[in-house]
């Protein structure tokens, strides 16, 4: 299951979702695709995409299921931006045969579904949506029949948005990201309010 983000930073809901789809037997491996550039989001609100991988790396190590969750640079190397279809052509192209793969996505990423490149061919893949806290609403109708929702995923009322913010403000995050990101995060001085 390619669990595709940019993890910026990548916090312990991340990975509650990724070990809640391995023990549903929805998928043998997980995969988070750390992008490098999504063509949706702005170049100067990312930490480079290096430090993001190894802040990956970090968590899935601790996570429960280390051997099965596990951080890929796939679209560091492919051209920039990152766009959905492009990779998984990539990842067939290279594996052949060999893997089935399917899709973890948020439910807020539905809304713009249709303006992604090739949506249409992204939808014929196998796709497992995540409700955010507080989002169920309007998830009855999804807009493909590859599309499930994972009605009883665990919701965590977190955002890398919020733990961003609350860096730059010096609150604490031990909550919310595992000790060794957090590390990572104070050593480089990653997302720290510019003055």
């Amino acid at each position: 299951m390619l669990y595709f983000g940019s993890f910026n930073p990548i916090h312990k809901g991340h990975i509650a979702l990724a070990e809640y789809v391995l023990e549903q037997g929805l998928c043998d491996l997980v995969t988070l695709i750390v992008s490098p550039q999504s063509p949706y989001k702005s170049e100067h609100e990312l930490a480079p995409a290096l430090d993001r991988f190894e802040m990956a790396e970090l968590a899935c190590a601790a996570s429960r299921y280390p051997e099965q969750i596990k951080p890929s640079v796939v679209e560091m190397l492919l051209p920039k931006p990152s766009y959905t279809i492009d990779t998984l052509r990539y990842l067939e192209q290279v594996s052949g045969d060999s893997m089935q793969f399917s899709i973890l996505m948020g439910a807020d990423q539905i809304d713009g579904l249709t303006g992604w490149r090739e949506w249409q061919e992204v939808v014929k893949y196998p796709i497992w949506i995540y409700p955010r806290a507080g989002e169920q609403n309007g998830l009855e109708a999804l807009p493909a029949p590859t599309m499930q929702l994972l009605a009883d995923a665990p919701l965590h009322p977190m955002s890398a948005t919020e733990i961003r913010r609350r860096i730059a403000a010096g609150e604490d995050c031990s909550q919310l990201i595992h000790p060794k990101v957090a590390w990572h995060i104070r050593t480089k001085g990653l997302y720290k309010k510019v003055e």
